[in-house]
Parts: structure tokens; C-alpha cells; sequence
């Protein structure tokens, strides 16, 4: 007759002998849920005790009212029109944050601070799926630092008490980079159709993160020298294919409500009108975007909107090509710019300066601007780390690479720089670990 052991059976309680410690696994796990804990209360504390008696305007408030409008029954209808007596179609922004807060509207939790308190949610999940994803990428102790880094660093954490789909876009961000690496270490079709369907969900988060799919899909895929090239092929077609069947309902929604193409969100006009005029090609705000262009190219041509998906916003879309044109030589001092804008490689006080003008108070946007940069040095350190290491670095550099050319089309801001936040603070974990390692070893040498 067989007979089981405490070994065989870890849920059975030991009646004899010294207490068994806690296995690897299950440490991690513990240490990552006190952590993931204390994220949660870093957050709603901020919210609860700075932002929760702050008024919200802007894109925190479309996507407060738009949430509730969607509860209603109303469907994405665009708030501020409707605020004007006018019911209009809205794409101003993907759907899917608006489709998440709408969950917590509909069952009655519809103030600011509600929602507010909802993305804390969000962020608390972002600092779990970071934990793993670092435990996937370099172990277990890598994946409790970039926990702890996810907890505590303020551009992570801020936008949490915003109601801005930043917080949303840092979490599915992560959930890809965990997707990525489970496909690197064990390939097949059905991981690989993951990573596409989770870029899906990342570009109903933000639609620039489509950018995704060449970034992250294509090369994880045809990089992946354990499968056939006629597998790659065919494994890469179906996860592209899945992502666009994932957008299709969107996409198809939009074209069906607009008298000209929006696809993914109907941005696109105004913040390049916005991001292509003399103030941020040659005065201070150069590498930027000025809230006025949009309305003077609109009233050059007599026009009165913006009006998505409408003739107002070709005529920006046509007035921010003409002046692109009309400025090419200009575009590498913009472009160097920008770049310098979003690594707050500009004087701090300028930066800080476009912090305050996302609304956050003083002290949170000197935060952000002065942890950046040791967390980027990290960051490079650890890519050379995994580098040396022989670890895939694609899914950690993709969105990386994503905010970069994002902020080459269009101007810098920290809030597209949230989509590589979650990499970040992956790499730079990489980095303390080693360095404790190292040190660690010096340490036993001496002693020794």
C-alpha cells in the first residue's frame, strides 16, 4: 500500500518536527503579495489625501462622464457636446478605459473619487503582472524589485489618482511583456496568438501602441529560431490576424458613425495640428504642442470645431501636413527636441513646468521629473545585463521603442512615456539585483 508523505501532500498540516519553510515559489508569492498591498495603499492614500478635493478637467473628465453616459445606456457619445444640447458620436479616446470605469458606474460607484479609487486598482494590478513578468525575465528576486520599483515610482503611481487611461495602458503594457517572454521560453501558436491579442487590447487602451505589432509581434516571432520558417510565417499570420479581429468591432463601430475614417480614436487630426505650429517649432514650447494651433487652423479656413469626424478635423489634418512641409527643415531640431523632452533632459524646471501643466501638484511633478533619470541609468545597465546574460531583450525594448517613435510623430509628453514605464522599472530591476549580487559576492570573498 503506498504511503504519502508531508513532501507529497504541502496542504496537510505537519503534526511532528521542526516547521517546513516556505518553498521558493511560495515566498515570491507572498512577498509579492505585501507588496502589491502596500502599492495599493500608496495609491488610494494619494488619491484620498491630495487629489480626491482637486477639480478634474480635460481628458480625466471625458473620460469620467463618458463612463457614466456608457453605464446609462447613452453609448460613446462625446460629453462635451452633449453638455452643449448636441448628441454626437465620440471616439475622442479608445473605449477600453471608458468601457473599465463604466463596470463601477454601472454598479453605482460614479463619483470622481470612485473612479479614481477604481484605477487604483488598475496600478495595484500593474505592480502584481510586473512581478512576474520580472520573475519570467531574471527570477524571482528581479521580480519583487521591479515590484517594489512599480510601488513606489511616482510615474507609475501618479497617474492612478488622474481618471487617465495612462493607468490602464502601464498594466496591459505588462500583461504583454509577461506574454512575450511565456512565448520566448516555451514557443507555439496559441502563446504567440496571446502576445496578438493582448497588442489588441493594449492599442483599445491607446491606440499608438498598435505600433506594437512591428515592434514586439513581428520580430519575437521571426526571431524565434526553434520553429520552422514556414511555422513563424504562418504562427505570425494568425496572431496579426487575431489582433484584428479583436479591433474589428471597434474599428467597424467608428466607420459606420462618422461622415469620414476614424478607426481606433479621433485624435489623430487635432494633435497633429496641435504639434506642428510656430510655438513648438520655435519659441519655448519647441519639442512640445500648443493647445491653440488647432483653432487657428481651424478659423484660417472659417471654422469653428473641432468636430470629430468631421470636415474640421481634415482641415487640421491638411493644415498640419502643409506646415510640415512648409517647416521641413526645421523637423531634426524639432525631432531632437522632443526626444530630450521626454528623457527630461531639458532644464528640470521646464519640465516640471509641463508637469504642472498635466495638473499635478508641485511636489509630485518635481518627483517625477528627478526619479527618471536614475531609473533610466538602471535601465541601461540592466539591458546590458540581460545582453550579456543572452536574454531576449525585444519585449523589454518594444515599448521602449514604442515611445519613441510616438513622440517623433507627434510631441513629447510623460503621459506617452507611461507605456514604457512598466520596461523601465523591469530594467532597472535587472540592475539592482545584479548589483547586489555583486556586491554580495565581494562581500563573502572578503569575509572568506
Amino acid at each position: 500500500m503506498p504511503t504519502t508523505s508531508l513532501a507529497d501532500d504541502p496542504g496537510r498540516e505537519a503534526t511532528a518536527g521542526p516547521p517546513r519553510r516556505a518553498t521558493p515559489g511560495r515566498r515570491f508569492l507572498i512577498g509579492l503579495a505585501v507588496i502589491t498591498a502596500v502599492a495599493l495603499i500608496v495609491r488610494v492614500a494619494y488619491v484620498w489625501l491630495v487629489w480626491r478635493h482637486r477639480p478634474i478637467v480635460g481628458d480625466p473628465l471625458y473620460y469620467h462622464i463618458a463612463s457614466n453616459l456608457l453605464a446609462d445606456g447613452k453609448g460613446f457619445i462625446n460629453p462635451y457636446a452633449l453638455a452643449g444640447g448636441v448628441t454626437r458620436p465620440g471616439a475622442d479616446h479608445p473605449p477600453l478605459y471608458i468601457v473599465y470605469l463604466s463596470v463601477f458606474s454601472f454598479a453605482g460607484i460614479r463619483s470622481v473619487t470612485g473612479h479614481m479609487l477604481a484605477s487604483c486598482l488598475l496600478g495595484a494590478a500593474s505592480v502584481a503582472v510586473g512581478g512576474f513578468a520580472g520573475r519570467r525575465v531574471a527570477g524571482p528576486r528581479v521580480g519583487l524589485i521591479a515590484a517594489a520599483l512599480l510601488a513606489v515610482y511616482p510615474n507609475v503611481w501618479r497617474f492612478d489618482a488622474m481618471v487617465l487611461s495612462e493607468s490602464l495602458v502601464i498594466l496591459v503594457v505588462n500583461v504583454t511583456i509577461l506574454l512575450a517572454y511565456r512565448y520566448w521560453d516555451r514557443p507555439g501558436t496559441g502563446r504567440l496568438v496571446a502576445v496578438g491579442a493582448s497588442i489588441a487590447v493594449c492599442a483599445l487602451a491607446r491606440s499608438e501602441l498598435l505600433l506594437l505589432v512591428p515592434l514586439l509581434l513581428v520580430p519575437l516571432a521571426l526571431v524565434t529560431r526553434s520553429r520552422p520558417w514556414p511555422a513563424r510565417w504562418a504562427e505570425l499570420g494568425l496572431a496579426a490576424l487575431t489582433c484584428a479581429a479583436i479591433l474589428a468591432p471597434w474599428v467597424g463601430f467608428n466607420l459606420s458613425r462618422f461622415d469620414h475614417p476614424v478607426l481606433l480614436s479621433g485624435q489623430m487630426e487635432v494633435t497633429l495640428a496641435d504639434a506642428n505650429c510656430d510655438p513648438v517649432y520655435y519659441g519655448p514650447k519647441i519639442g512640445y504642442w500648443e493647445y491653440d494651433c488647432g483653432g487657428v487652423t481651424l478659423a484660417s479656413k472659417g471654422l469653428t470645431g473641432p468636430n470629430v469626424g468631421g470636415r474640421d478635423e481634415r482641415a487640421m489634418r491638411q493644415g498640419a501636413i502643409d506646415y510640415i512641409r512648409a517647416h521641413a527643415s526645421r523637423l531634426p531640431v524639432v525631432a531632437a527636441a522632443r526626444v530630450a523632452r521626454i528623457l527630461n533632459l531639458w532644464p528640470p524646471s521646464n519640465a516640471v513646468d509641463r508637469e504642472l501643466s498635466e495638473a499635478n501638484p508641485t511636489r509630485v511633478a518635481w518627483l517625477s521629473v528627478v526619479t527618471l533619470w536614475p531609473i533610466m541609468i538602471a535601465a541601461v545597465v540592466g539591458a546590458v545585463v540581460l545582453r550579456r546574460r543572452r536574454v531576449l531583450l525585444i519585449p523589454l525594448l518594444a515599448p521602449i521603442a514604442t515611445v519613441i517613435v510616438t513622440v517623433l510623430l507627434f510631441y513629447a509628453s510623460s503621459r506617452f512615456r507611461a507605456t514604457a514605464e512598466g520596461a523601465l522599472c523591469l530594467l532597472a530591476a535587472v540592475a539592482l539585483e545584479a548589483a547586489w549580487v555583486a556586491w554580495s559576492s565581494r562581500r563573502r570573498a572578503a569575509v572568506g
